[in-house]
């Protein structure tokens, strides 16, 4: 764990503005002990494969813009692995990993949001104009004028968890978002209960497809159980 008020100023407003839960605020992969170790594994590599500059806009690369897709049953760790990657990026990556143009400084490269926020964040932009949350939705896509705005690293959390109630137009913007950003380099990290065969019958044979092409795909298995039950709580 780390403590926010002893990270510097500019990695500090990083964090502050990527939407992290306050409860898993100060994670790092260490503090992960508890996932599965292959998923740590495949995790560390991707990170490897990011700062080695292949993934964020890295033009030629057969790695460029891949993400990664965590699925498993609730209490996995999914939610928890994701936001301690993104807090590690954010506190060790250097701006040219971060593929910024020199004496540019981002707002938020990396970001958390749930799909059902997505969801909310479009309808509200369809029915109200409103220039701050246009400006993240287009940060979102990475379609930003003003690149310091497009978030390099997406987290999309439960996406799934609507899947009773999953419009057309749900379903397309979600292939739109994450095709947007693959089609920009930019990785999106997802956590879902939904298994890749299911894909294609939730989301359309399009999406089926493409997940393969825009994520790795990591399967958490419930060896330990559920991680979110109390421990030491009654």
């Amino acid at each position: 764990m780390f403590k926010l008020e002893e990270i510097k100023l500019r990695r500090r407003s990083w964090i502050e503005n990527a939407e992290i839960p306050a409860s898993l605020l100060g994670l790092s992969l260490e503090d992960c002990r508890e996932v599965e170790a292959n998923a740590l594994e495949v995790t560390q590599f991707w990170i490897s494969v990011l700062r080695a500059k292949k993934i964020i806009r890295a033009a030629g690369e057969n790695s460029c813009g891949k993400g990664l897709l965590f699925q498993g049953v609730p209490g996995l760790g999914k939610t928890t692995l994701a936001l301690a990657l993104i807090q590690e990026l954010i506190l060790t990556l250097t701006m040219e990993e971060f593929a910024v143009t020199p004496g540019k400084v981002l707002v938020r490269p990396c970001y958390f949001i749930t799909f059902n926020d997505i969801i909310e964040l479009k309808t509200v932009l369809m029915n109200e104009p409103n220039e701050w949350k246009d400006r993240l939705y287009q940060g979102i896509l990475g379609e930003s004028k003003d690149d310091a705005y497009n978030i390099r690293v997406l987290v999309i959390d439960d996406i799934g968890k609507e899947r009773s109630s999953l419009s057309s137009w749900q379903k397309n913007l979600l292939h739109h978002v994450l095709r947007t950003r693959f089609n920009r380099g930019l990785p999106t990290i997802a956590t879902t209960n939904i298994a890749r065969p299911d894909w294609v019958e939730l989301y359309g044979e399009s999406l089926g497809s493409f997940v393969h092409e825009a994520f790795v795909y990591v399967a958490l298995e419930p060896a330990k159980g559920d991680l979110r039950k109390p421990h030491g709580l009654g």
